[in-house]
């Protein structure tokens, strides 16, 4: 389990900061994740305004002026990653970057301490952007990233199992912040001028106090030593924001159809289903093992009958979001062959509610499970993303743990997690194209 710090100290500018920091030693892999995160409540402009700040900032600093500059200066830490966070945890969107740096013992004697110029890269991309002559973010960087983030928005529709998949989670949580659009609209976005931008900077600058983690070989004090010196200073009268993925309660009411059509060979169906259940409820191990046994385990439910039994579809699976409490269900298929896909798609749901669980079925969920969360010991970056994510709910446990509470659900234990699920949406994207041969398409893979 990680250990937990607070650093505290004086800025440069004289005031305090108390900064949380995680740090699981480990001398399992060769190279560590070093991340800075920091959660704030999803907003309607800020959503999208996000995901543009961060791809400007990540074009250029004062002391690394261009993208090309920056990579050679990761080159230079001997071949360090990095990459921006930007993603949505329940109601809170996550923001920040991640870098991922081989351990110092690997490095050729007298080379300089890799954690602290890592940190001095990520303090001038977060803290120092290249500015004009009128304290704006350069133009030519703005225009250029709101250029490929309205690529990316007609992108979209290019991946209907995709574009399926977010327009229903839209629908499903429309009265809660996580249903808010990450991507916003090209008009919007081309709207932005690079002062607003910095002064979005600006705002987001005094609310960033990131929580850091680190997992891998360094030594607590040598990280905690790199925080302090280059990180901290960077931090003048920032204060926790009490923030919690869990905001809003999802709202009872009648249920929801909606059908667009796009110009894809495909259909795409989509169903969102709302249980009580989230991260932090007792019931979340039976609730786990009852999403791979629906749709996630190599002999789940929905693809050994809906696919493989009755031939309705090219793909089925569904997915858990603890967070909110929800399963959301996919379905690749030919349009007509909508109706019966969903009526096999809900039979499946009532029969694990009415107790049809094979012991294959049960074995074969749990196995997955088993399986799935010993890989997260794998890899520092899997093993940052889950601790974050756990600390986030206020549900830290280790993956061994969790893959011994999961181990010990019962048939009875998932029954009664599966009769707390009710159909709450259901979205329907109709293909307008004829398909070709009947061909199975890259996006359903």
């Amino acid at each position: 389990m990680p250990k937990t710090y607070t650093l505290t100290g004086i800025t440069g500018t004289g005031e305090s900061v108390a900064l949380p920091v995680r740090i699981l030693h480990t001398d399992k892999f060769k190279a560590g994740m070093l991340s800075l995160s920091c959660a704030l409540p999803i907003q309607r402009k800020d959503s999208w305004m996000l995901a543009l700040l961060l791809a400007v900032l990540r074009r250029g600093s004062e002391k690394y002026p261009s993208l090309a500059a920056i990579n050679q200066r990761l080159d230079e830490l001997f071949g360090t990653e990095i990459s921006i966070r930007n993603f949505y945890r329940g109601d809170l969107q996550v923001i920040g970057f991640a870098a991922e740096l081989l351990d110092d013992s690997y490095l050729p004697e007298g080379s300089e301490p890799l954690m602290e110029g890592v940190l001095e890269l990520l303090c001038q991309i977060l803290f120092h952007p290249l500015l004009d002559e009128e304290g704006c973010l350069l133009s030519r960087y703005v225009e250029s990233e709101k250029q490929l983030h309205c690529d990316q928005i007609r992108a979209r529709k290019n991946h209907p199992r995709a574009y399926a998949a977010e327009r229903l989670r839209e629908l499903l949580y429309s009265e809660e912040p996580i249903g808010i659009s990450a991507y916003g609209s090209e008009e919007e976005v081309m709207a932005v001028t690079p002062r607003e931008l910095t002064e979005f900077w600006k705002r987001i600058r005094q609310r960033f106090l990131p929580t850091c983690f680190y997992i891998g070989a360094a030594q607590p004090d040598a990280v905690l030593h790199a925080l302090s010196a280059r990180l901290l200073p960077e931090l003048a009268g920032k204060k926790k924001e009490a923030v919690s993925p869990f905001s809003s309660v999802a709202p009872l009411r009648e249920l929801r159809r909606t059908e667009e059509t796009l110009a894809v060979s495909q259909g795409q169906l989509a169903l969102g289903l709302r249980t009580e259940i989230t991260v932090r409820d007792p019931r979340f191990y039976a609730m786990t093992v009852y999403q791979e046994i629906l749709g996630s385990s190599p002999i789940a439910k929905l693809m050994m009958n809906v696919r493989e039994k009755h031939s309705l579809c090219y793909s089925c699976s569904s997915a858990y979001n603890a967070y909110k409490g929800s399963v959301l269900i996919l379905c690749g298929l030919k349009n007509e062959s909508r109706e019966k896909a969903e009526r096999e798609i809900l039979r499946q749901v009532e029969d694990i509610a009415n107790g049809q669980i094979s012991d294959a079925e049960l074995a074969g969920a749990l196995a997955s499970l088993e399986n799935a969360y010993r890989r997260i010991e794998d890899s520092p970056s899997a093993m940052e993303q889950y601790y974050y994510g756990r600390a986030l709910a206020d549900a830290e446990i280790s993956p061994e743990e969790l893959r011994r509470r999961i181990s010990r659900v019962t048939r009875e234990d998932v029954i009664a997690a599966a009769r707390t699920v009710r159909l709450d949406t259901v979205y329907f994207l109709r293909g307008t194209l004829e398909e070709k041969g009947g061909e199975e398409l890259d996006d359903l893979e």
